[in-house]
């Protein structure tokens, strides 16, 4: 018996190596978190398929609306004409919108104000009030151009934006803006991670020593 529990001691230390290892693993790769991409306001926004209202208002408010008045609804400021690339970022110079005759876009005024601010577009009552606003008044050099169900988009979007309740006639819906894109690190996933009970580790850790003890003892032979 002596001979048979003595490779049984020798063998106990290296099934706890191969039972640990893949947790040790999981360990090991918790700490590494995917990389979380870069948020570019010039990248059009996907359209699904089937998308939503929200997300139409999104995709449409890039086309029409951002290049005027942000990307966060922040206005033509400086900050936001940074991302241009140079020749691009005097909006007003010869060439570009100045209203001088040659120049490749219509006039625009010196401040586009900002869209989202504390006053959340207070003036407009509802989504719907906003709509016909953009209806009447937009695009400047084209107003009236879009559909009606786009208007209507993009207004659920700005509202959005301003942080306002989208109230429809049969339900109230709130939509969440996720202006960076919402891309966390996460943790990766293995399907070999798992948790090793504690009576395991216990039995692999000091039944061996309990049994060399006993072999040492002359108790087991």
């Amino acid at each position: 018996m002596k001979t048979l529990y003595r490779p049984a001691l020798l063998f106990l230390p290296l099934l706890s190596l191969f039972v640990l290892h893949p947790f040790q693993t999981t360990i090991a790769q918790q700490g590494s978190l995917s990389p979380t991409p870069t948020y570019d306001p010039l990248v059009e926004p996907l359209l699904p398929e089937n998308s939503t209202e929200f997300e139409l208002g999104r995709n449409l408010y890039w086309h029409w609306c951002m290049t005027c008045h942000g990307d966060r609804g922040q206005g033509l400021n400086d900050e936001f004409r940074g991302i241009w690339e140079p020749e691009h970022q005097n909006c007003w110079g010869r060439g570009c919108h100045a209203g001088r005759q040659g120049d490749k876009g219509f006039p625009i005024p010196t401040v586009v104000p900002a869209l989202v601010s504390e006053t959340h577009l207070v003036q407009f009552a509802s989504v719907k009030d906003l709509s016909d606003f953009l209806k009447a008044t937009h695009p400047p050099q084209s107003p009236g151009i879009l559909k009606d169900e786009e208007y209507h988009a993009i207004a659920i979007f700005v509202f959005a934006m301003n942080d306002r309740s989208l109230i429809t006639a049969t339900h109230v819906v709130t939509a969440v803006l996720m202006l960076t894109e919402t891309h966390v690190s996460s943790v990766k996933k293995t399907t070999s991670s798992y948790f090793v009970p504690i009576g395991v580790i216990f039995i692999l850790a000091v039944v061996p020593a309990i049994v060399f003890f006993l072999i040492r003892r002359g108790f087991v032979r």
